[in-house]
């Protein structure tokens, strides 16, 4: 499953009038946001640039960041949460005069201002991945969800358990290792297998050149 074949499923929308020509842009940049940065459906409609009561990106620090407001937290404490570097440079290729009000700007079903329906948004996502034929498996066509899937299991290669459990924002280890963790084990195993073959292949032996006589022919 790649980006790509999420961006194709777009332009097979837009020709079946699925998803209207005018919101091409913002369903590109929607599927964008949620490859890059691992949000479940709920937080990328919850997600605002200037609204500090709402889960909204931190951009002016060393490393740009995902706050959530206090009361959105069960321990109604503030918490930041690391940002993928892939999704901060899709955020900053937004020019500073368009971040206001939420991120990912989709409309309602009925063209009315306002944040759509969770129901539809995924409807939509779900028809996206089964017009462009992104399967996960030989049954099921993708989903918003397998885009956050996808987003874990690329940081799995490159993450410890612990850094993985926090930038997916799981409430327990456990689900980071069952989930993301565990489905690596074979991709790795066939690393270590591939790098044990290449230092344990014999070398080979090369045979030495045979002098040559003055008359070009080889001695024996």
């Amino acid at each position: 499953m790649t980006l790509r074949d999420w961006l194709a499923g777009i332009l097979l929308h837009v020709s079946s009038c699925i998803v209207p020509l005018r919101a091409a842009g913002r369903w590109t940049f929607f599927l964008r946001g949620l490859w890059a940065s691992g949000l479940r459906l709920t937080e990328s409609l919850e997600l605002y640039w200037d609204q500090e009561d709402k889960l909204h990106p931190v951009l002016t620090g060393k490393f740009p960041m995902l706050r959530i407001p206090a009361d959105l937290e069960k321990g109604n404490k503030e918490r930041l949460l690391p940002m993928a570097p892939e999704f901060a440079e899709l955020l900053t290729s937004v020019p500073e005069a368009d971040r206001t009000g939420p991120v990912f700007k989709l409309e309602r079903a009925d063209g009315k201002p306002g944040r759509p329906a969770v129901d539809r948004v995924s409807k939509v996502v779900s028809s996206i991945g089964e017009k462009a034929k992104v399967r996960v498996d030989v049954k099921k066509t993708a989903s918003a969800h397998d885009l956050r899937r996808a987003f874990g299991e690329r940081w799995a290669a490159r993450l410890m358990p612990a850094q993985l459990m926090e930038l997916m924002r799981h409430e327990s280890i456990d689900t980071t290792l069952s989930y993301y963790v565990g489905r690596n084990a074979e991709r790795t195993a066939a690393i270590l297998w591939h790098e044990h073959e290449k230092a344990t292949e014999p070398e080979r032996k090369v045979e030495p050149k045979k002098p040559r006589t003055k008359r070009g022919k080889t001695s024996s």
